[in-house]
């Protein structure tokens, strides 16, 4: 039976069958993606552990930002199954050759912004990967039962940031409206571009049964989750077209600007640059660890190999 025939009839897909090229370019283009994201993701958060208001918050970020490097370190490892270098990938992320999620490319700098970020952006993150425990592909679709697992502490972590600048003093509350403000376009941006301006390789990537959802539709998830949330906080959402039809069974909403997906695609946000360049330094830094684990693994094989041709002496 073809690839396609199976996947049509809801089987999963495993590495050992025979997989296209372009079933294999596909997938993993998007664990890069989405592997890139968590990795860019802890960087962006990082900054904020040693400004933790208390030392509670102070552990539960440096937990979540464990976890999300090894949510990165688990979707490289399946992109390395299907025949990508680990090196070359973050090598590839480095020089910008490569995405992550474009709300990573703008300034956290205090935590009241990383509240905005952790539920707006996580938010939205978690939404997509939810979506993609129905992938085709058995490995990602396994990794994610773990990923989402965790990434609903995380969420909740930022939930309960949120109703404490909520619910705070004059001054936390309306620095919080300020950051939702500012945040919660950069959330329905994340989704990337609309329904109808997506490209051949997006769509293939439905076909192939890779995604579930389309962006569109992801928003839709995303809006049913936040929308009421905030508002029961009292916090206003910035778009003035927001509204749910009840007959439609639909949010509509002010379309993101793609105006500004291209612009950072091409130039990079804000603080994007600067997420590399940390990201570069660090690279750089531990470089002599991945010498030392790659001469280690050398001669443990060539160990291996002497004493197999003992044996077969």
């Amino acid at each position: 039976m073809e690839l396609e025939e199976r996947i049509a009839e809801g089987q999963t897909i495993e590495p050992t069958d025979d997989l296209t090229d372009e079933y294999e370019r596909l997938v993993s283009r998007i664990v890069q993606f989405t592997a890139n994201s968590e990795l860019i993701g802890a960087f962006t958060e990082r900054p904020m552990i040693e400004r933790a208001p208390n030392y509670h918050r102070k552990l539960a970020l440096l937990a979540k930002n464990q976890d999300e490097i090894g949510h990165a370190l688990m979707q490289y490892r399946i992109a390395e199954d299907l025949g990508r270098d680990r090196e070359q990938m973050l090598e590839d992320l480095l020089d910008g050759k490569v995405g992550y999620g474009s709300s990573m490319q703008f300034p956290v700098d205090d935590w009241i912004e990383l509240t905005a970020f952790t539920c707006l952006t996580d938010g939205a993150a978690m939404i997509l990967q939810h979506s993609l425990l129905q992938t085709s592909y058995g490995p990602y679709a396994r990794v994610m039962r773990r990923i989402c697992r965790e990434e609903e502490f995380h969420l909740r972590h930022g939930r309960d940031l949120l109703r404490e600048y909520a619910t705070g003093t004059r001054a936390q509350q309306e620095a919080m409206q300020e950051a939702v403000d500012r945040w919660w376009p950069r959330g329905m941006l994340f989704f990337g571009p609309t329904d109808d301006e997506q490209s051949d390789a997006a769509l293939r990537m439905y076909d192939l049964g890779i995604r579930t959802k389309s962006n569109d539709e992801l928003r839709q998830d995303y809006l049913d989750f936040w929308v009421p949330k905030l508002d029961e906080l009292g916090l206003e959402i910035p778009d003035d077209k927001l509204e749910y039809d009840e007959e439609a069974g639909e949010w509509s909403y002010t379309e993101p600007s793609m105006e500004m997906l291209e612009k950072i695609r091409t130039e990079g946000g804000p603080a994007g640059q600067r997420r590399l360049d940390e990201r570069r330094r660090v690279f750089d830094d531990t470089k002599w660890v991945r010498d030392a684990l790659a001469a280690h693994n050398d001669r443990a094989t060539n160990r291996i190999g002497d004493n197999l041709d003992a044996t077969a002496d």
